[in-house]
C-alpha cells in the first residue's frame, strides 16, 4: 500500500497527517472519496475488517493521520513480534542469531564502573502505546545476580532515533527531553511521568517525572513552590510498594501490563502477580530495558508477547 501510494496522486495521500500534537480528532466521515487516496481507502477498508474492539480502542486516531501509517502501526502493536528496535549504550547489543528480540549487555573491563557511576545500556521496543490494554514479557537471563547492579524494565516515553549515538543511557537519571517525540510536560503537568520502571533485583520501583533540566533562569522566574518542585521532578526516585520483592535468580520472567484507559501498570513474576507498580499514568509509552552489568558477569533478555 505504502509503495502504490508513492507512485502517483490517484493512489498517494492527498492529505498530509498533523503531528501528534496538532491531533483534532475529527470524525472518520470526513474521510470521503475527494479527499482520500485509493491507497488511504485500502489501508482503511483492511484495518476495520482485522481489528477487534480492543485493538480499535488502543489506536486512536490522531486528527487528519494516514490510514497507511495507523495500520502499520495496527501490525507492530498486535500482529508482529515485539523487538528492541533502538539500542543505546556501547556495552549493550543485540544476541546474535535473534534478530532484534534479545539484548546482551557487558561492561568493558576498561571503562569505568564502580558503584557510584555504574554503566548503563538501555534497549527500546518503539512500539507507541497511546491508549487501551498492552502486555510484554522479559525474560531475564543473569550470570551472577550478586553482581550486577540493576536490571530494569518498564516504561518510558518514545523517542527520536537520534537517541542511539549515546554512548551511555539512562532514563531514569539522563535529560533526554531533546529525543523526546513530544513535550509531555507540558501536555499532563502534575501526573506526567517520563519514566517508570522496576528495578528486578532489589524489587524498587523507580520513576521520573520529568526529563527536562530546567535552565537557572526559568527557575530564577518560579516561585519558591514551583522551583522545590521542579528540582524534585527532575531527579529519579525510588520508593517502596505494595509487591516489592527481590529476585536473586539466574533466570526468571517479568510480564507487565498496562493499562492506560485506567492509567495503570501492573507486574507479573514468573505468572505470579505482585501487584499495581504505578496509577495515574497518562499520555504515551514504549516498553523499555535499563542494564547496568557487571564487569565479570553478562546479562541477556528477550522480549516478547
Amino acid at each position: 500500500m505504502l509503495s502504490l501510494s508513492l507512485t502517483c496522486k490517484r493512489f498517494g495521500d492527498k492529505n498530509s497527517g498533523t503531528s501528534r500534537g496538532e491531533a483534532s480528532q475529527p470524525s472518520e466521515t470526513h474521510d470521503t472519496c475527494n479527499n482520500i487516496s485509493l491507497m488511504e481507502v485500502a489501508a482503511r477498508t483492511v484495518l476495520h475488517s482485522k481489528w477487534t474492539g480492543e485493538e480499535k480502542k488502543a489506536l486512536p486516531r490522531r486528527g487528519n493521520e494516514s490510514w497507511i501509517g495507523i495500520y502499520q502501526e495496527f501490525l507492530k502493536l498486535f500482529h508482529y513480534p515485539l523487538q528492541f528496535d533502538k539500542v543505546v549504550g556501547k556495552m549493550i547489543e543485540h544476541v546474535e542469531g535473534r534478530n532484534k528480540k534479545a539484548v546482551i549487555a557487558q561492561a568493558d573491563s576498561d571503562m569505568d564502573n564502580d558503584v557510584s557511576s555504574p554503566i548503563h545500556g538501555t534497549a527500546i521496543c518503539t512500539n507507541i502505546m497511546r491508549a487501551g490494554k498492552h502486555n510484554v514479557s522479559f525474560q531475564i537471563n543473569d550470570d551472577d545476580p550478586s553482581t550486577n547492579y540493576g536490571i530494569r524494565c518498564g516504561i518510558m516515553r518514545p523517542v527520536k532515533n537520534g537517541i542511539t549515538s549515546l554512548e551511555c543511557c539512562s532514563p531514569l537519571h539522563y535529560d533526554l527531553s531533546r529525543f523526546s517525540l513530544k513535550d509531555y510536560e507540558m501536555l499532563y503537568g502534575d501526573d506526567n511521568v517520563d519514566c517508570c520502571m522496576l528495578d528486578t533485583i532489589f524489587g524498587h520501583f523507580l520513576f521520573r517525572k520529568r526529563w527536562k533540566k530546567w535552565e537557572r533562569s526559568e527557575l530564577m522566574a518560579m516561585d519558591d513552590g514551583q522551583r522545590e518542585q521542579a528540582v524534585r521532578e527532575n531527579k529519579s526516585q525510588s520508593s517502596w510498594w505494595e509487591g516489592q520483592e527481590s529476585t536473586q535468580a539466574n533466570s526468571f520472567k517479568m510480564r507487565l501490563a498496562l493499562d492506560l484507559d485506567k492509567g495503570a501498570l501492573d507486574v507479573y513474576k514468573n505468572g505470579r502477580r505482585l501487584g499495581r507498580l504505578r496509577s495515574g499514568l497518562v499520555g504515551e509509552y514504549c516498553w523499555v530495558v535499563m542494564i547496568s552489568p557487571d564487569e565479570y558477569a553478562s546479562v541477556d533478555v528477550t522480549i516478547s508477547r
